[in-house]
C-alpha cells in the first residue's frame, strides 16, 4: 500500500495532470512546427516535464499510478501526431509561418491554447484538452463566481432574482451559502427547476423530470456552444490520455438546437449518495444522451483534512464528447 493518504495522492495527481495539460499543448505545437518545417524554434516544454517527473517521483515505487502516468505521457505524444494529420484534412493548412503558445491569456473567456499563423490575417485558434472520462470543461468552465459566470450567463438570471433566491433558501449572503457546497447544490437545482420550467421532479431525483421551457433550453445550449469555443471562437481538440485518440467535437456540436422540442429534453437522475439530502452534479440529456453536466465541488487537497473540507470550491460545467 502507498505510504500516503488519499488527500496527498490527489495533490500529486493534480500536479501531474497540470503538467500534462501544458505538455499536450506544447507537444502539439512542436509537431506542427516540425511537420510543416516552419522556420521557428521548438517551444520549450521543460517546465511541464519537470512538473510531471516531480509528481511521479513522489509516488511510491509500487504504486500503479506510475505506469498510468507514464502511459498518459506517451498517449499524448501519439495523439499530437495524429492531431497534425487531422489538421491537414480539417483545415487544409498550407505553408503556416508560425505557432504561438497563448495558453496564459484566458481573459474575457478566451479559450485558445495555440495559434497557427497562416498569413498576415489568417490564424487558426486551437483549444487543446486532455481527457479520460468523456468530458471537457468549457471556457470559464470552473468558476467560483456563481452569479456572473453561471446563473446569469446560462440562465439569464438577474441580480434581483439571484439575491431574492438566496434569501428564499435561507442565506443572508452568498458567502453564507458557500460555507457548504451542498447549499450551492440546492441553489443550482433550484435555478434549473425555475429557469427551465422543470416539472415532475423530486429534489433528490430528476429521473422523471421534464422541462416546459424550450426557449430557455435552447438559450442554455447556444451559450454552452459559445463558451465551448470561447470568446475567441477557437476550435477544440481533445486528446484522450488513456488511448491517444483525438476528437474534435462534443455531442452538443451534432445537435440542431433550433429544431429541438420539449420531448427531446430530459435530465440525469442526480440522486444523492451516502445519505446526503441532495446530489452535487446535475445533467441535461438531449435525445437520450447526456450533453452537459454541472458539478458543484467542495475544497479538496490540503483542505480535505480540515474543517474547510465542505466549503464550496466551484461549479464545473463540462460537455460530453
Amino acid at each position: 500500500m502507498p505510504d500516503y493518504t488519499k488527500t496527498e495522492f490527489e495533490i500529486i495527481e493534480g500536479q501531474f495532470h497540470d503538467g500534462l495539460g501544458t505538455y499536450a499543448e506544447i507537444t502539439l505545437a512542436n509537431e506542427i512546427i516540425k511537420t510543416y518545417e516552419i522556420d521557428q524554434q521548438l517551444i520549450d516544454y521543460g517546465n511541464s516535464i519537470e512538473k510531471m517527473n516531480s509528481a511521479i517521483k513522489r509516488l511510491s515505487s509500487k504504486d500503479t499510478a506510475r505506469e498510468i502516468f507514464t502511459a498518459e505521457i506517451e498517449n499524448i505524444k501519439k495523439g499530437s501526431a495524429e492531431c497534425v494529420t487531422l489538421l491537414r484534412s480539417k483545415f487544409s493548412i498550407q505553408n503556416p509561418t508560425g505557432v504561438l503558445h497563448s495558453a496564459k491569456d484566458f481573459s474575457n473567456a478566451k479559450a485558445a491554447d495555440l495559434q497557427i499563423i497562416c498569413g498576415e490575417t489568417n490564424r487558426i485558434l486551437l483549444s487543446v484538452k486532455t481527457d479520460k472520462s468523456g468530458k471537457v470543461a468549457i471556457a470559464d468552465g470552473q468558476t467560483p463566481f456563481i452569479f456572473e459566470k453561471w446563473a446569469h450567463r446560462f440562465f439569464q438570471m438577474s441580480r434581483f432574482e439571484y439575491d431574492h433566491l438566496l434569501v428564499e433558501l435561507g442565506y443572508d449572503s452568498e458567502n453564507h451559502m458557500k460555507t457548504h457546497y451542498l447549499n450551492v447544490a440546492k441553489f443550482v437545482a433550484t435555478v434549473l427547476i425555475a429557469k427551465l420550467g422543470i416539472e415532475n421532479y423530486q429534489i433528490d431525483d430528476f429521473s422523471q423530470a421534464r422541462s416546459t421551457n424550450i426557449d430557455a433550453v435552447k438559450y442554455l445550449l447556444n451559450q454552452l456552444l459559445f463558451y465551448k469555443k470561447g470568446s475567441d471562437n477557437c476550435h477544440v481538440v481533445v486528446i484522450d490520455r488513456k488511448t491517444g485518440k483525438v476528437k474534435w467535437e462534443t455531442l452538443l456540436d451534432s445537435i440542431d438546437i433550433d429544431r429541438l422540442t420539449l420531448s427531446d429534453v430530459a435530465f440525469v437522475p442526480s440522486r444523492p449518495r451516502y445519505g446526503r439530502l441532495i446530489g452535487s452534479e446535475f445533467g441535461i440529456k438531449i435525445q437520450g444522451k447526456t450533453i452537459v453536466s454541472f458539478q458543484v465541488k467542495h475544497k479538496r487537497g490540503k483542505a480535505r483534512e480540515t474543517d474547510r473540507k465542505s466549503q464550496f470550491l466551484d461549479i464545473t460545467t463540462r460537455l460530453r464528447i
